[in-house]
């Protein structure tokens, strides 16, 4: 068969691939909940973002075969399914030759350690104060430091070590231009790259600011499962943090400038307690960190 044809015959039969992959992710986000309705608030949203992790890799593999894209060999193609949070299968495609990444390995590991500080300075702040507003902002910080910009970074250095040409998933926050660049070039590049297979795909024909907007909807809705699923409180708020931000981006600041820059950091911090809210922060984070 050609690449041509190839391609026509994927096309031909990609809707109901399509539609099955969309489909599977709420009953298995329902089957989970009642599967797991007295479990530990941290083994629920373990398990929901696995299967939200795993849904959103089945809906990228439906949209690509359905547009005739080729993919990674059987045996990469699981290791990307597993165990490379990139939602991007060629990544694993292309090769390249193992590099020498001690200065980025060496960026990951100081990331951790400083967010392990955070997280002690944090029960530190919540034995002294009894404050959720002295807690959270050290503890967030801390574990987005150990989890994205240490541990992800670690990860990506060994796939590039390994000879694959995969790149970092975080890019330094601060160096934003605006708050456009700050959602799509620098923040969980994961999710864009899965919007820009998915999400962009299907909306395509409605206009560019309603696209970006559904894109934002949708990341709340997935961040309701993730946050106020598992503590069963909060409905709503992570979804109103993402429209806020959806909407926040409208404004014709000129990227760079000053004012671009402080309305990026306004509306990505002012909200945030809207993501991340009370009972997200005292069922999930002070339990993981052991305080009450």
């Amino acid at each position: 068969m050609s690449a041509d044809t190839a391609r026509l015959t994927h096309r031909g039969g990609g809707l109901p691939l399509r539609l099955a992959a969309w489909s599977v992710g709420p009953p298995s986000v329902a089957l989970v909940h009642w599967l797991l309705l007295d479990a530990n608030p941290i083994v629920r949203m373990c398990a929901f973002i696995g299967v939200l992790f795993l849904w959103m890799k089945a809906v990228v593999l439906a949209e690509q075969r359905a547009a005739g894209k080729a993919l990674p060999p059987p045996l990469r193609l699981l290791a990307w399914l597993f165990l490379w949070p990139g939602m991007r299968p060629q990544a694993v495609a292309r090769t390249s030759s193992p590099v020498a990444a001690g200065g980025t390995a060496a960026r990951g590991l100081l990331s951790v350690a400083a967010g392990a500080g955070l997280i002690m300075l944090a029960r530190w702040a919540w034995a002294e104060t009894h404050s959720l507003w002295a807690f959270a902002p050290p503890a967030l910080v801390g574990f987005s430091l150990v989890l994205h910009y240490g541990l992800f970074t670690l990860l990506t250095v060994s796939w590039r070590i390994a000879g694959f040409d995969v790149g970092p998933l975080f890019r330094n926050p601060f160096a934003s231009r605006s708050l456009s660049d700050f959602w799509t070039c620098r923040w969980n590049l994961a999710y864009t790259e899965m919007c820009q297979e998915t999400v962009l795909r299907a909306t395509r024909p409605w206009h560019r600011r309603a696209s970006t907007f559904a894109v934002f909807l949708f990341s709340g809705l997935l961040h309701e499962v993730a946050i106020s699923l598992p503590v069963d409180a909060g409905y709503g708020l992570p979804t109103l943090y993402f429209a806020i931000n959806g909407a926040a981006m409208q404004a014709p600041f000129k990227p760079g400038t000053l004012v671009a820059r402080t309305w990026a950091v306004f509306w990505v911090v002012a909200p945030l307690p809207l993501l991340f809210h009370p009972w997200f922060i005292r069922g999930i984070v002070m339990l993981a960190l052991g305080v009450s």
